[in-house]
């Protein structure tokens, strides 16, 4: 990276730029002078440091397990024909734990995705995400970009609003950095973009429940891989008692929502005023780089063997 630094204030600014995209402008101008105009919105703050430390440690850790990545993927297929299943983390001891969280996270989209063809009626979504390493993988592993993109055209066009509820305590906030909790709210912003209702509850005891997707009075569809003893555990339960703890959960983040609001905007503004994010500024800076991508300041991902992408 190319870092420019802008003194004319009391504080430094630093600004940075893809420095493989600079070499390539200075050399389509061989013998002449060239500069290098770094965009303003290429300033290295909280945003693009949460970008850039979500990219690169996602990134590199999976492109150094590539190969290892997709023989394994290759060999735990045959579950997802099972209705439950549990892998070990030590069936993938050799690889890096961003590697086994994509193993994870990639096997329960599918799972949900095949047990919700055909659902006889709207389901509700929890998730565990609690920071913004979490969370960061909604925003870079291509396979969760697709599943959203799935469920949100499947559902998210009718009346009812599709919810999708987190438990995020306090202390979860209070023990992440401001760029943390910055990709923590991007994460949401992208599901919200996408027609997906968030709902945010605070209370501890509601950490720790599994991740899944309820289909009341019917079925609950339970897929965890977050902060959980293996690499996934998955399964899909009817008893009425599992039905409703679940329905109590979901009840509970719809009717005790810190971010409930009636339009995205209002619930984006007062999840920003929870993780104690300034909103004006939050706003601008989205803007600004949303105009020019992060192409131009970050690198674009070398390819994989396995479909894991980087958004």
């Amino acid at each position: 990276m190319l870092i420019g630094i802008d003194e004319h204030e009391n504080t430094a600014r630093l600004f940075g730029v893809n420095l493989r995209g600079a070499h390539r402008k200075i050399a389509q101008s061989p013998g002449v002078p060239s500069a290098v105009v770094v965009p303003h919105a290429y300033e290295l703050d909280d945003l693009t440091y949460g970008i850039i430390w979500a990219l690169v440690n996602l990134d590199d850790a999976l492109l150094a397990d590539d190969h290892t990545l997709d023989q394994r993927h290759t060999e735990f297929r045959g579950y997802e024909q099972l209705t439950h299943s549990a892998v070990g983390r030590q069936a993938a001891a050799d690889l890096t734990s961003a590697a086994r969280m994509w193993l994870g996270s990639s096997f329960c989209a599918r799972h949900i995705l095949h047990n919700l063809a055909n659902p006889a009626g709207l389901p509700v979504f929890w998730t565990r995400e609690q920071s913004g390493e979490e969370a960061c993988t909604w925003l870079l592993f291509r396979h969760k970009y697709g599943y959203l993109k799935r469920i949100s055209g499947h559902f998210a066009c009718g009346t009812d609003p599709l919810v999708r509820g987190f438990c995020i305590p306090e202390a979860a906030v209070t023990a992440s950095a401001r760029w943390e909790r910055i990709l923590l709210f991007l994460s949401v912003a992208l599901m919200e973009s996408l027609g997906i209702h968030v709902e945010i509850c605070v209370e501890p005891d509601y950490a720790d429940v599994d991740g899944f997707v309820l289909l009341p009075e019917m079925r609950a569809i339970i897929a965890t891989w977050v902060r959980a003893d293996d690499i996934w555990h998955v399964d899909s339960v009817t008893r009425s008692s599992a039905l409703r703890r679940f329905g109590d959960v979901t009840g509970h983040v719809t009717a005790h929502s810190v971010t409930e609001a009636a339009t995205p905007a209002h619930r984006l503004m007062a999840l920003a005023d929870y993780l104690r994010l300034d909103w004006p500024w939050l706003w601008r800076r989205c803007a600004d780089l949303g105009e020019r991508s992060c192409g131009g300041l970050i690198p674009a991902p070398q390819p994989a063997a396995v479909d894991r992408g980087s958004g």
